[in-house]
């Protein structure tokens, strides 16, 4: 029953909320008490959080404090939150210089305000990783605007109802700090950042991680299905029914593909999102997905999980290398499950965000 409520306010939540933003943050600090300051352009729920390292990692979401910060927060300039000896900041002296105004150690703190949008952030030692909501629903799979882009392949027909329930899915490809942190070693060939997606890794390989993630964390990750992640590239139920996930007529405002990556990859989130704020869903790095490849049939289906044996699982999304077609949401690709290149990578999905059970 907990786990429906969950999914029900899940869908509430994404339904009502429409690309609210946050703006101009600062605060300032009197000893122990911090008055944040911001503005907000629509109604909308907050949540917010310290970084006391110059923003590398944040606390947990605040919890005890006064003001604009919760549930339907109204718009405006100059919305303010009250906090009150905040355990993170008691290390960090308050000696205000009398020529700056304030204390030179406040130069280290970062509020990060924003919309709370039913996504969910993980953490593993001292980083972090952010899952998204995706309310179910019924679209159609496959290539539905075959005169939109250069090339179609007859793989991505016929098209077909797909019916799938509620799912969380990363809003970053796994990048090679989360690698490392689970793995101890990075098989990337681009190393140059840590927020790289890492790559290089086989369906085998990610299978592994994964297991070993879920035993860290106790929550329960795998790979999406194909449905499950054209889906999810589509903008779910808030799709507006473009080529690429997000933007149509060329993919360069979303992807990393060969006409803007220089042949490289590119640290996670820098180009825009799609409708469901999800980031690199086109190009950068190919992402494997949990169904073995086979050909599409017309039949309408409901959470399919593809074949139940063959030779090659699927990679979708394109890569740094791709043509504009190959980003497109519903060109499909495969590969071996114990191959890995440069340009295959992944992202991870949640059933549930139920929190891991305590041990006693």
């Amino acid at each position: 029953m907990k786990h429906n409520l969950l999914l029900l306010s899940l869908l509430l939540l994404c339904a009502s909320s429409v690309a609210q933003k946050v703006s101009n943050v600062s605060f300032v600090r009197n000893d122990r008490e911090v008055v944040i300051t911001y503005s907000l352009d629509k109604k909308a729920d907050i949540r917010f959080s310290v970084s006391t390292d110059e923003g590398r990692t944040f606390s947990n979401y605040i919890e005890n404090f006064a003001g604009d910060a919760g549930k339907g927060i109204l718009p405006g300039k100059d919305k303010k939150i009250l906090v009150y000896d905040l355990p993170e900041l008691r290390a960090i002296p308050y000696e205000p210089d009398s020529l700056l105004g304030y204390s030179e150690g406040d130069t280290a703190i970062i509020f990060n305000v924003e919309v709370d949008d039913g996504s969910v952030d993980i953490q593993i030692n001292n980083f972090k990783f952010r899952m998204m909501p995706v309310p179910g629903g019924t679209f159609t799979m496959g290539c539905t605007r075959p005169h939109a882009t250069k090339h179609t392949y007859e793989d991505d027909k016929p098209v077909h109802k797909v019916t799938l329930d509620s799912f969380y899915i990363g809003q970053h490809e796994v990048t090679q700090r989360l690698w490392v942190t689970v793995m101890g070693n990075n098989p990337s060939r681009w190393t140059y950042s840590d927020s790289l997606p890492v790559e290089q890794v086989s369906y085998n390989d990610v299978q592994i991680f994964i297991a070993r993630l879920s035993q860290m964390t106790g929550y329960r990750f795998r790979l999406p299905t194909e449905a499950e992640w054209e889906y999810a590239a589509r903008g779910g139920n808030r799709s507006k029914g473009y080529v690429y996930p997000g933007c149509d007529g060329n993919p360069g405002p979303v992807a990393w593909y060969g006409m803007n990556s220089n042949n490289r990859t590119h640290p996670v989130g820098q180009l825009k999102p799609n409708e469901l704020g999800l980031y690199d869903m086109a190009g950068n790095v190919w992402e494997w997905c949990s169904d073995w490849y086979g050909k599409y049939t017309s039949d309408p289906q409901t959470n399919p999980r593809g074949p139940k044996q063959g030779e090659n699982r699927i990679l979708r999304g394109g890569c740094m290398n791709s043509p504009s077609w190959g980003c497109a949401v519903s060109d499909r690709s495969w590969y071996l499950p114990d191959h890995g290149y440069g340009f295959h990578g992944f992202r991870l999905v949640l059933d549930s965000i139920d929190p891991p059970e305590e041990e006693f």
